[in-house]
């Protein structure tokens, strides 16, 4: 290369040495390593020659004689100095510089942060002014070395290739110098502008210098072109320049107003307010000169989501959820992101960008209530819902819907995997109808089907969906809902089971069944119902129902079909009725009959039961017949034991009747006769006691006469005397004492009574038979009267005997059980029993807790005052 002086010097005076050649071989290829993103220690071994070669020419330079080339002088003396025979004395100390410069220039760009980065800017300009120097001082060369001056020496190739990569480390690591200054808020133009108004000086010069040497045209001509030159170059970057800042001014006036409207501000780090932006004064109420100085934390009380207080500032770029106050104490939901900056001019800042999500909070919580609720409906009417892809075949369900049937969530995920546990049938059914809706191109499809789970049972689903179609008219998409139906199913099912029972209990039950409208005309006529009335289904229905049942409530069965519709009165329903019912052929009989309401179809309609009760009457009345036999037995069989005492007592009135008739006979032989007063005496005394004997037949007779009951006002304590006496006359019984306990409250009741007598004498006939057998001692029968809770006049019947056997005490009122052995009929409990519920009351026998039986019975009380 030194031997083609053309390629050293580019036609120049000073050569470009070997050692500067690898210098710049080298910065170009660690450059090159480095903007690639390679390894930078191989970066870093290449930098290290430049630097080694540049300190070896300065310690030449200002060390060794100024006729030594260093290295290059050691290497290549002869080529060295064959080169340098018409130059001066070689490089000066600005290029050996610019050779440490440069390199440690481009290892600080490599180091990607802000203080090297301005290292590496601020080395790459001094580079690239250095150069700038070097060559503009190039033409006044000669004129310094005379002087002694060889600093500023270098060669053409050195400072070109020195300015050319000191613009490539400032291309390159230009964004260390975008952040604008205090002092040049346009730097981001002025980092273009600078490198060309450092070069166009140089270029112009040299533009002159090529000109005038190499194509011959004069000095005049030359300073006119490197004039003209410099015009252009200077107004067209002062032209780009302007119109430049024009735009970005506008543009970052736009920016400004854009960002002024958006609720942002700038604090510092004590959080106080450096900016207010009009768009948080519209959000928070509070003006700009209000809130500046403040604390924004302080100002807004701002919160955190949790309740806590936000105090200070974020620490670091991000974003925080707070509740803030505005400036009329209302709340607000906001989004802070914060990002921190770093001035040259100023201290560290933070800016403050709020969203305000207050309505997108209550969109969230309205969203989630809603979803809430659906999902509520959905569990609670047992509906999923589902979105079937056709072309994927994916089946998407909502949460919890596969759980509601029995399934794991996510075990119908696809078409086959609901087409295996579809019942086979369904599933045919299913695919026919969703063929015909392709087919028609219908909006929406129905479809009920069987699902099968594993564990053996199944479940019923019915279901709809909306159909969504291609432009072709292929389905690409359904979105719908399934209902578990299955308990509804099990509900039919079971109720078609009893309306099955129903049927068959209908048909066969002897009652017969009549369903009527609310005007009366048959709807319905059982198979029981034809038996009865004589009439066949066809032929009842759609007669009026008074045609079977006029009888003598035929004015009430009128009055209440009436009256039913129109006022929902009720009375009669549910409750049963005995009137006449008439057959097909015109007899009458009796019935009883029960009426039922239902609703069908919003029309009440009335069923009624009819029951043929002519052999039931019949039976009761034959067993009426019956009991009043059995009782007149009884009463008889009462009678005949106490004939014996009763004939002992006749004889007394009849024997002292005798007595005073004698008397009156020998008063009236004896001539005493004429004494009227003595004479009207004894027959007044023959005639009472003829007249106690007629009171005691004729209580007699009452009481065994056969007769219906008569329900009558009657005294209780008269009552109960009068059959006392009945059993005790004749003096029998004069070992037992007999006492009464007869509440004033207790004093007239509602009875036949004679009945209650019969009841009471039979009573007191079991008591005194049981104190027979009791060993000699007090012996006694209390006889009580009172109210009891119900206010019913109650009597009771004790004992102080031996009780009754526990054998007894479980079927005493069981007809042919007595405690009397052969020689009882065991009826005499069992009819008092009925005299006693016919009264409306109810008769008990126990053990008292003393000893003793006791019997106890109740009747209806009558209060007269």
């Amino acid at each position: 290369m030194l031997r083609i002086p053309v390629l050293t010097t580019f036609g120049l005076v000073e050569p470009l040495l070997p050692f500067g050649c690898i210098a710049f071989a080298c910065m170009a290829a660690a450059l090159l390593i480095l903007t690639r993103g390679h390894d930078r220690r191989q970066a870093l071994i290449l930098l290290a020659v430049p630097v080694g070669i540049g300190l070896e020419r300065i310690f030449v330079q200002l060390v060794l004689p100024a006729d030594s080339h260093g290295i290059d002088g050691w290497l290549f003396a002869s080529d060295v100095r064959a080169a340098f025979e018409d130059s001066m004395t070689g490089p000066g100390l600005v290029n050996d510089s610019i050779l440490v410069l440069l390199p440690v220039a481009i290892a600080a760009a490599a180091a990607k942060t802000g203080p090297y980065g301005r290292l590496a800017a601020g080395l790459a300009v001094a580079t690239l002014v250095a150069a700038s120097i070097a060559l503009l001082l190039m033409p006044m060369v000669p004129a310094l070395h005379a002087t002694g001056w060889h600093m500023s020496s270098t060669s053409l190739p050195a400072a070109i290739g020195a300015m050319l990569l000191a613009l490539a480390v400032l291309a390159w690591r230009s964004d260390f110098l975008n952040e604008p200054t205090a002092w040049s808020p346009e730097w981001h133009m002025l980092r273009l502008v600078l490198p060309l108004l450092l070069v166009v000086p140089v270029l112009a010069p040299l533009v002159e210098m090529a000109s005038i040497e190499l194509a011959g045209v004069s000095a005049v001509w030359g300073e006119l072109l490197t004039v003209t030159l410099n015009f252009v170059v200077v107004s067209a970057l002062v032209t780009w320049t302007v119109r430049s800042g024009a735009r970005h001014r506008a543009a970052l006036s736009e920016l400004t107003q854009a960002l002024n409207a958006a609720p942002m501000a700038l604090v510092d780090t004590d959080d106080r307010i450096i900016h207010w932006s009009r768009g948080c004064e519209e959000l928070y109420g509070w003006r700009a000169h209000e809130a500046l100085g403040r604390q924004k934390h302080v100002l807004l009380a701002s919160c955190t989501a949790d309740g806590s207080l936000a105090t200070g500032c974020p620490h670091a770029d991000g974003e925080r959820e707070l509740i803030e106050r505005r400036r009329d104490g209302s709340a607000v939901h906001v989004i802070e992101q914060a990002r921190r900056v770093e001035k040259l001019a100023r201290a560290p800042a933070l800016v403050l960008s709020m969203t305000d999500i207050s309505t997108r909070l209550e969109i969230e919580a309205a969203l989630r209530k809603s979803e809430e609720r659906l999902a509520l409906a959905s569990s609670a009417h047992e509906i999923g819902v589902f979105e079937w892809e056709i072309a994927t075949g994916a089946l998407t369900w909502t949460a919890g819907s596969e759980q509601r049937l029995g399934l794991p969530a996510g075990s119908l995920h696809d078409y086959p995997s609901w087409a295996a546990l579809i019942d086979p049938d369904d599933l045919a059914e299913v695919e026919r109808t969703i063929a015909e809706t392709v087919g028609m191109r219908a909006p929406r499809i129905s479809f009920t089907y069987r699902l099968r789970l594993p564990n053996g049972t199944q479940r019923f689903l019915e279901g709809s969906a909306r159909c969504f179609y291609d432009q072709a008219g292929a389905m690409v998409r359904t979105t719908g809902i399934t209902l578990d139906i299955t308990r509804h199913e099990e509900r039919e099912a079971a109720l078609r089971v009893r309306e099955a029972q129903l049927r068959s209990i209908l048909e066969t039950v002897p009652d017969a069944m009549i369903v009527i409208d609310e005007a009366g005309a048959i709807r319905s006529f059982s198979a029981a119902a034809e038996l009865i009335f004589g009439y066949s289904a066809a032929e009842a229905i759609g007669l009026n129902v008074q045609t079977l049942i006029p009888g003598e409530r035929e004015a009430w069965q009128q009055g209440y079909l009436r009256r039913y519709p129109a006022s929902g009165d009720r009375r009669g329903v549910g409750h049963g009725r005995l009137t006449t019912a008439r057959r097909a052929d015109g007899s009458s009989f009796p019935v009883e009959l029960h009426v039922g309401e239902a609703l069908v179809d919003g029309e009440r309609v009335l069923t009624g039961f009819v029951r043929d009760i002519s052999e039931r009457i019949a039976a009761e009345e034959r067993l009426s017949l019956v009991r009043r036999e059995l009782m007149q037995v009884i009463r008889l069989n009462a009678v005949g034991e106490m004939a014996a005492a009763l004939a002992h007592e006749l004889n007394q009135p009849l024997a002292a009747i005798a007595n005073f008739v004698t008397t009156a006979e020998l008063l009236l032989d004896s001539g005493a006769g004429m004494d009227g007063d003595r004479l009207k005496a004894t027959l007044i005394s023959a005639n009472a006691q003829a007249l106690r004997a007629g009171d005691i037949i004729h209580r007699l007779r009452e009481f065994i006469a056969k007769r219906e009951s008569e329900m009558r006002i009657e005294p209780v304590e008269a009552t109960l005397r009068e059959a006392v006496t009945l059993l005790t006359s004749g003096g029998q019984h004069a070992d037992i004492e007999l006492s009464f306990a007869l509440s004033p409250d207790a004093d007239f009741m509602l009875a036949d009574r004679i009945q209650v007598q019969q009841v009471v004498v039979n009573l007191l006939r079991n008591a005194f038979e049981a104190l027979a057998t009791s060993p000699d001692g007090a012996r006694g029968v209390l006889i009580e009267a009172r109210l009891n809770k119900a206010a019913l006049v109650e009597i009771s019947i004790c004992d102080n005997g031996p009780g009754l056997p526990d054998a007894i005490l479980s079927r005493m009122f069981t007809p042919f059980t007595s405690s009397k052995g052969e020689g009882g009929m065991g009826f005499g409990l069992s009819i008092c029993r009925r005299i006693v519920e016919a009264h409306g009351g109810e008769l008990v026998g126990f053990n008292a807790p003393g000893g003793g039986a006791c019997f106890r019975f109740t009747v209806p009380h009558v209060c007269l005052e």
